[in-house]
């Protein structure tokens, strides 16, 4: 995998792929995911059908924090697919690096699985594909979504918080979320 600096934004996704994969069945339950992620070094498992072996869905760090643990749900008994993101949303392996930042932001995402003829090559991160850039500025989508009452609202794309002032959210994804000046699209400060 290249170093984000080095990567040409209009380039194949398959330049920042994260190959190091942690894969489990929709049967398996919370605590083996926690242990797979952290065997693999990963911070998130891709979730397979255990009838059909089919890709269904995604369970992050965060998955298991805030629908797991903060709802009480047994970790040894509540199976992964109670918690998964679900439907996968995925990327051709020829997907260009800004098209993949698009569909995240959008999504609000922060991995994308990529596929070749519909097998799984790697994830790409945001991180992975901007998170070293200190002097790039990337195009990113507005976050605005439009709202009936007269002032817009903006929604934190990680946590759905609501903020009227563009300047409150940077200041919530980079205090909670992130790092300096992403929302802006100026990486210079974020690391």
């Amino acid at each position: 995998m290249k170093l984000a600096e080095d990567i040409d934004l209009t380039a194949p996704v398959t330049q920042v792929l994260e190959q190091n994969l942690a894969i489990l069945d929709d049967s398996a339950c919370i605590n083996e995911a926690a242990k797979e992620m952290q065997r693999k070094g990963v911070s998130s498992v891709l979730v397979r059908n255990s009838k059909t072996g089919e890709l269904v869905g995604i369970v992050t760090e965060r998955d298991i924090i805030y629908r797991a643990v903060a709802r009480n749900l047994g970790m040894f008994k509540v199976n992964i697919g109670k918690i998964m993101t679900t439907p996968l949303i995925t990327v051709d392996k020829d997907t260009p690096c800004i098209e993949a930042i698009k569909i995240m932001r959008e999504k609000q995402l922060r991995r994308l699985p990529i596929l070749d003829h519909g097998s799984i090559l790697g994830v790409a991160t945001l991180m992975s594909i901007v998170g070293n850039m200190p002097t790039r500025n990337v195009e990113l989508i507005e976050l605005e979504k439009p709202q009936t009452s007269q002032s817009p609202v903006l929604n934190c794309p990680y946590c759905e918080s609501k903020f009227v002032d563009k300047m409150e959210l940077s200041k919530h994804i980079d205090r909670i979320h992130l790092g300096s000046g992403l929302l802006e699209g100026d990486l210079r400060k974020w690391k």
